[in-house]
């Protein structure tokens, strides 16, 4: 249900500029369920099992047959309970259980390129930078502890598209993605992230 809203959130303020788009006839929504796996020290530090609750949307206008401007938003929540342990902190050792809960919610300026605009199956390239919403809570026991705020994100990506009809907008989408997310915090050095995601395009005119 959070995710949902914060979906509607964004969707919503991104699209007040559709009618002007609209009537260009070139503007197209991708929605997408997402699955994304930590890496490098996010996975060492934090948490490392894969999140099977996300997904990403983007909203493109066809500059040219190949090339697509907009914007994109997405959202990844990442959980993972430790079993109990002694940990050091200021006050002394504390047998505990610890468990972190991270959620990031990613808005980016995207860019995609179409290396096949006419083909049965369509594979393109891509790349989104912006602003990451990150919400971190760290439980150890009952003493909770955390940091939320707006940090930079970055995301190149490979994909393909498999229209519906021969001339039609709707699409499968299919790609994988690089999710670069600088963050610091205690033990936490990065969110960095790879993801695949599956869904379908189609046109807002």
């Amino acid at each position: 249900m959070k995710s949902f809203k914060i979906f509607l959130i964004i969707m919503v303020c991104t699209g007040l500029g559709l009618p002007v788009f609209a009537q260009q006839q070139k503007l197209t929504m991708n929605i997408n369920y997402a699955v994304n796996t930590p890496v490098r020290n996010f996975k060492s530090d934090l948490v490392n099992k894969t999140s099977f609750r996300g997904w990403n949307a983007n909203i493109l206008y066809g500059v040219t047959d190949k090339l697509s401007l907009g914007l994109e938003a997405g959202f990844a929540d990442y959980y993972q309970k430790y079993p109990r342990q002694v940990y050091d902190t200021k006050g002394g050792s504390v047998s505990a259980v610890l468990t972190n809960s991270i959620q990031t919610v990613p808005v980016m300026i995207k860019g995609r390129f179409n290396l096949a605009p006419s083909g049965i199956v369509q594979p393109y390239i891509g790349v989104g930078a912006g602003g990451n919403f990150v919400s971190y809570n760290q439980y150890l026991g009952e003493f909770a502890s955390g940091k939320s705020g707006i940090y930079f994100a970055a995301s190149p990506e490979a994909g393909i598209m498999i229209p519906f009809s021969k001339h039609g907008a709707s699409a499968f989408t299919a790609g994988a993605k690089y999710n670069f997310m600088p963050y610091t915090y205690g033990d936490a050095k990065d969110l960095n992230n790879w993801g695949v995601y599956a869904g379908i395009k189609f046109s807002l005119k």
